[in-house]
């Protein structure tokens, strides 16, 4: 891997897009071409509205699942996340569900007194009625279980719906149909019965969408073939609705599309929705087994028969009824709009935002002590800061540093030998991550694996190696023979699994993986896996039954060195588990600590416990349970960049559209002093001529994930590289990140200023390694804390966090912090106080988002919400990595041949070598339109990657090109990544257009 360029360098960057025609068009030599919307001049106005509305006005809704009373007087439409009552003829909706409730797929009982609805307080989904009004909300079901899609029977008395209970919180556990009496709350499981026989049932299946048949008899229903990691839904099922008897197949979709929703109609016709996914992406309605042919968007809710030949589907963004034509039905007779207009309240958060600290100078404290690691002895501890690996005593005093890494490399995790006299760490010096083991004494090192090794831990003996590679494999390696092997794959996808540990007497190595509930939704918990390093085997043990370990990083399981307990951290305090000589739990856990913890380590007699607290290092006596912090006077300073003139052929400074020529940037303490005509030999320590350029301000990546522990050095290096110099952080782990954040300040790192988190904030189930599992408000509490001793500048929730962890969060970030808070979620997010989204449209919680329809379209609704109520957008646009396919050349760039890992590199140019399709192309433009309008609008839309998700740098410059492409100005697109991320995060007093504070290692870079 090759140094991108000098450390130290202006606030501006060529253009590394060595694109000629998009260059020319921000020097406005081609600003026509391909410009189709009318924009602000400057696109957006200041991150928060000067007189946010009291309320927003909806008259669309984007996937707003809907029911019609049985006398067919009103409408119950869910719209942005809140049921309203709509009469008939159409009108203004009153709302009758607060936010936090989040009721989906509402269904009215067959009298019409009563609604069920799917919502998802509190942290899970579980059936709710309520009365057409509002009033009388009562909670059918409750537990750990989802319980979803609730259909009542014709009688009244019972709601079927599909649920995951029954199963195991280990192995997991799959969607089967389930009946509740709505009397008597008595649950009544209808299929997957032990004998029960059925189509589909020669592997794993999962069954969703239940719906009666007419006469009550029989419960229809999807079945889904599991097929390796993904869901094969092509068949409509059904079964006795009192469970006897065997499944028998009803239809079976000959598409290459899935099925969901199915719905009956009096008479007996089934209907569905068939969906293909994307770049062809498509929702069809189905009826009597033929496609009809529906005018506007059909949108991913379920269709509800209103009449033996009537159904209610979302077109679109309106309720319409729609009348399927004959047996064929190969066209819709007739359709009608019920027109409504919906108000929600907003309460919009104001708060002060936090003065970012750029400037170069004065000393800063080291608040960053990352994997720390203590001694067997307890006397000294290890750890990574600044770049480099320090060992400190524990009675205080100033590190002495043991290894330290280049700018462009990265080293991490030290841990100890059992004899305290050499550490073992990973570092990326050849190139990939390898681990090497180094003599404290005489500062000799050795190889021990490379290759891309990481986490390495030394067994008791010393004799062997267990170590993660980068597909996340176990491996362990006999140091005497030299040989390796594989033990145990990773569980779950979405990072590597935690760091290994050894039982005492190294038969046994321990570490969090994760489990997956079912195929449906991705999530699981945070488990500990014990691997018999003599014949392979594993086993999983939950902490405690639906509970998860905080993380998949350094979160435990930690054995102690007696063998009869591991360290964990849970709801992000330290616990205690016993355990048996094989890692089975032996007991319940004991929690050790009410304060923050991360990151434990035992000393050798198994008394004594180090671990962080909120930025402070702390040990702990586990005897008597005394804790005291362990000081490390660790500090730095910031470089100021040497005085310099850039010479630009060309300057964009970020503000409208205008280019001026030949002129010098004069760049004095770090800061811009003066854009002037070019006058030769003006003084300055340093010159850069870059007369044949243009010169812009420094890019923003707005959404990036820190992913050290694969890509080392390369992907703050690959940024540069790419001309970005601001990357903000949108989910990690919080030490790493504030460590790369200290790092790039201080000259150590060549890294992009850092704007840093912490680990995505959710509920009890979990997705990614970084992120953090909660289920009280203590644990919230704990994890917020670290925010305030970390400094953080953005607060992360995710997928499965209830609407009382979107709402502290953003209170905590907002109060204490003065930054942004945001999620996936549009809605509840705009409700529960949140600022933006990190996406349009990603994983969601529910079947489907309030974002964009099947085939990625947004209605007025989602438009509303980012034009009118100061909430923000981060794009991060995916579909426009086929545009590599335009121009392969991309593929041959230094900056992927010799700066990105091999597996980027393969992606890049399997990509490259074919052209976009035309369904890809579609797809993109269609994407483009949404970002488009919301600018319009006046709202604020500032580009991000979500790298290394995708190419590290490589990716934003493809989403400026897809912006221009599809409509926006050269400098409009630009802006994306300039001014308007940094107002998105309040960062544009210092930051943003050509006029600011110069980071430590941003570089000018050629074309």
């Amino acid at each position: 891997m090759d140094t991108p360029g000098p450390v130290g360098a202006p606030p501006f960057v060529l253009s590394p897009l060595s694109r000629r025609r998009f260059l020319q068009a921000a020097a406005g030599t081609a600003a026509a071409a391909g410009v189709a919307a009318t924009l602000p001049a400057d696109v957006a106005a200041a991150a928060v509205p000067h007189a946010p509305p009291a309320a927003l006005s909806f008259t669309a809704a984007t996937n707003g699942s809907a029911s019609l009373s049985p006398a067919g007087d009103r409408l119950i439409a869910e719209v942005q996340n809140t049921l309203w009552s709509v009469p008939r003829e159409g009108g203004d909706a009153v709302a009758i569900t607060p936010a936090d409730l989040e009721p989906t797929r509402p269904v009215h009982s067959p009298d019409g007194r009563t609604l069920a609805v799917c919502a998802y307080r509190g942290g899970g989904f579980h059936l709710w009625t309520l009365r057409p009004d509002g009033s009388g909300l009562r909670q059918l079901t409750d537990g750990p279980w989802d319980d979803r899609g609730p259909a009542w029977s014709p009688d009244g008395t019972r709601i079927a719906f599909a649920s995951e209970r029954g199963g195991d919180p280990v192995t997991g556990s799959p969607y089967r149909v389930w009946v509740v009496d709505v009397r008597t709350r008595t649950l009544t499981r209808i299929s997957g019965l032990t004998g029960q026989d059925g189509p589909l049932q020669d592997g794993a299946w999962e069954d969703f969408d239940p719906v009666w048949s007419p006469d009550g008899k029989r419960l229809l229903f999807v079945r889904a073939r599991v097929a390796g990691t993904a869901l094969e839904a092509r068949t409509v099922a059904s079964v006795a609705s009192d469970g006897r008897g065997a499944v028998r197949m009803e239809h079976t979709e000959t598409a290459a599309a899935q099925v969901m929703t199915p719905a009956v109609s009096p008479g007996g016709r089934l209907a569905y929705l068939r969906t293909t996914a994307a770049p062809g992406a498509s929702c069809t309605l189905v009826v009597d087994g033929a496609a009809v042919a529906v005018e506007g968007d059909v949108q991913p809710v379920p269709p509800r028969w209103v009449s033996r030949d009537e159904l209610l589907l979302t077109v679109s963004g309106e309720f319409r009824i729609v009348r399927p034509g004959g047996t064929e039905a190969k066209a819709v007779a007739a359709a009608v709009a019920i027109p409504f207009t919906a108000k929600l309240p907003l309460d919009r958060p104001r708060y002060r935002v936090k003065r970012y600290d750029f400037e170069s100078g004065g000393v800063h404290k080291a608040r960053a002590l990352h994997l720390p690691a203590l001694s067997p002895d307890a006397r000294q501890v290890a750890f990574a800061a600044l770049n480099s690996i320090w060992i400190a005593d524990i009675s205080g005093g100033r590190p002495r540093k043991v290894v330290g890494a280049e700018p462009t490399r990265y080293l991490l995790g030290p841990a100890w030998a059992r004899d305290g006299r050499s550490l073992v760490y990973a570092d990326d010096r050849d190139g990939l991550l390898a681990v090497r083991r180094r003599d404290l004494a005489s500062g000799e090192e050795t190889l021990l694996a490379d290759g891309g090794r990481v986490f390495p831990a030394l067994s008791p003996d010393g004799t062997r190696l267990a170590c993660l590679d980068m597909s996340g494999n176990l491996l362990v390696r006999d140091l005497i023979a030299g040989t390796e092997r594989v033990l145990a794959a990773p569980l779950g996808a979405g990072g590597l699994p935690g760091r290994p540990s050894w039982s005492p007497d190294g038969r046994f190595v321990a570490l969090c993986d994760r489990n997956r509930l079912n195929q449906r939704f991705r999530e699981g918990y945070n488990l500990i896996r014990v691997l018999d390093t003599s014949d392979g085997s594993s086993r999983l043990h939950a902490i405690a039954p639906h509970a998860s370990i905080a993380d998949r990083y350094d979160s435990g399981p930690v054995w102690s060195p007696d063998g009869r307990h591991m360290a964990v951290i849970h709801e992000s305090a330290l616990w205690l588990l016993p355990v048996r000589a094989d890692g089975t739990p032996d007991g319940e856990p004991r929690r050790l600590t009410d304060e923050a913890a991360d990151h434990p380590s035992w000393s050798a007699d198994s008394r004594r416990l180090l671990y962080l607290s909120a930025g402070r290092l702390r040990l702990l006596d586990v005897a008597d349970g005394s804790a005291r912090t362990v000081p490390v006077p660790l500090d730095y300073r910031r470089p100021t960049p040497a005085d310099t003139v850039v010479r630009a052929g060309r300057f964009w400074d970020g503000t409208g559209e205008t280019v001026r020529e030949d002129v010098d940037l004069v760049v004095r303490d770090g800061r811009i002093a003066a854009v002037e005509p070019h006058r030769a030999r003006r003084a300055a320590l340093r010159t850069v001529d870059a007369s044949r350029h243009t010169v812009i301000p420094g890019l923003w990546d707005a959404h990036t994930h820190p992913w050290q522990s694969t890509y080392g050095g390369r992907q703050t290096a690959l940024q540069l590289a790419y001309g970005i110099t601001t990357a903000v952080s949108l989910g990690g782990f919080a030490y790493e990140q504030a460590r790369i954040r200290e790092a790039v300040a201080a000259g150590a790192l060549a890294g992009p200023r850092l704007l840093a988190t912490g680990e995505l904030l959710d509920g009890a189930r979990v997705a990614y390694s970084m992120g953090r599992a909660h289920r009280t408000r203590e644990g919230l509490r704990r994890s917020l804390e670290r925010g305030a001793g970390l400094d953080w500048d953005f607060v992360k929730t995710y997928v499965r966090a209830p609407g009382w962890v979107m709402e502290e969060a953003a209170r905590y970030a907002h109060e204490r912090l003065g930054v942004r808070a945001g999620s996936h979620l549009c809605s509840p997010g705009i409700q529960l106080g949140q600022d933006l989204t990190t996406h349009l449209q990603a994983t969601q919680r529910l079947e489907f988002g309030h974002a964009t329809t099947a085939t990625g379209r947004a209605q007025q609704d989602l438009v509303e919400i980012y034009t009118r109520a100061g909430f923000h957008m981060i794009a991060t646009i995916f579909t426009s990595v086929p545009l590599l396919g335009e121009t392969p050349a991309l593929a041959e760039d230094p900056r992927v041949t010799r700066l990105m890992p091999p597996w980027d590199e393969a992606v890049v140019r399997q990509t490259a070598a074919t052209a976009p399709t035309a369904d890809q192309l579609t797809t993109l433009e269609r994407e483009i339109d949404v970002y488009r309008r919301i600018l319009t609008g006046g709202g604020l839309v500032a580009l991000g990657t979500d790298a290394p998700l995708v190419p590290v740098g490589l990716s934003l410059h493809l989403g400026l090109r897809a912006l221009h492409r599809y409509g926006l100005s050269a400098a409009q697109a630009l802006r994306t990544a300039t001014v308007l991320p940094a107002r998105a995060f309040g960062a544009e007093r210092e930051l943003g257009v050509g006029r600011h504070v110069i980071p430590r290692s941003e570089s000018i870079l050629s074309k």
